[in-house]
């Protein structure tokens, strides 16, 4: 079950597609240069770089949304700041580009516990 708040569920919209674009376009290129003997080491690299690009759009994003906004009380009239929350499992946006790193560096030292 995923639980999101506002737009945070973009973050899963984003980042899965892209890594998962990037590694096949990497795997076919990697197929046709390295050969497909080698090709099993280029595709997880093609999904750190997904993960880097949506880690960058994930965290611009998050700052941009979650930013607060000026505004103004109601009841006393007083100028105020409106929080805006947009999570994924309680985390927000911005700071979910720093787990999406993190699994980057997972696919590119990955591959490389196996030589």
């Amino acid at each position: 079950m995923i639980i999101w708040k506002g737009w945070g569920i973009l973050v899963v919209l984003i980042a899965v597609p892209l890594a998962a674009l990037s590694s096949v376009i990497a795997g076919s290129i990697g197929e046709s240069v390295v050969g497909p003997q080698n090709a099993d080491l280029i595709a997880p690299l093609g999904g750190a770089v997904g993960l880097a690009i949506a880690a960058i759009i994930v965290f611009v994003l998050g700052r941009w949304m979650n930013a607060p906004v000026p505004g103004y009380d109601p009841q006393t009239g007083q100028p105020v700041y409106f929080k805006n929350r947009h999570s994924l499992f309680f985390i927000p946006m911005q700071w979910w580009s720093f787990l999406l790193l993190g699994v980057a560096l997972i696919f590119v030292f990955g591959p490389l516990t196996e030589l």
